[in-house]
């Protein structure tokens, strides 16, 4: 079977929104299933992970964010997620994402790249323990050759103002 980038053909067209939709719900398959090396590889090398402070917020190097990572501190969490003594995953969390209101936000033809939004729900359980949070992923994607990979994925956090508890896992 293929990876989830390898499944998109090369954009020489509107990408069509089951093509994105595969993609995105590809996408959060991995993190619910752990699998962070085949998430991580998802992204273009200069790819970053962010999530806001707030929903209105224009960039995240003027303003405070819960999260903005860049590839080595992507991998950096990757391993320490890995590692057989992280004791922060102790009980294991486990995650269920639910993706849907996927829709196409805009296309670059010239730039081969476009931005895909959808709307989401995350559960987390931990021993005895759940959490549940919801907000809006925002990916801008990009083609690499005849894969798709992400340049930015964004998460606006529904509750991202609210007190948090540690965020082990990716969003």
């Amino acid at each position: 079977m293929s990876s989830v980038a390898e499944r998109v053909q090369s954009m020489t067209t509107t990408p069509s929104i089951d093509v994105l939709t595969d993609f995105i719900f590809g996408e959060a398959a991995l993190l619910d299933e752990a699998k962070w090396n085949e998430w991580l590889d998802l992204f273009t090398p200069e790819g970053t992970y962010w999530v806001p402070l707030s929903p209105d917020q224009p960039d995240p190097h003027e303003h405070v964010s819960l999260f903005y990572e860049d590839r080595i501190l992507m991998e950096m969490r990757v391993k320490r997620l890995l590692h057989p003594r992280s004791f922060s995953l102790e009980p294991p969390l486990r995650t269920s994402r639910l993706v849907g209101n996927v829709r196409l936000k805009s296309v670059d033809i010239a730039q081969r790249s476009c931005i895909v939004g959808s709307a989401f729900h995350l559960l987390e359980a931990r021993g005895d323990e759940q959490r549940m949070t919801g907000g809006f992923y925002t990916h801008h994607l990009s083609y690499a050759g005849p894969t798709l990979k992400i340049l930015q994925k964004r998460v606006d956090m529904i509750n991202a103002q609210a007190p948090h508890e540690a965020l082990q896992v990716f969003i």
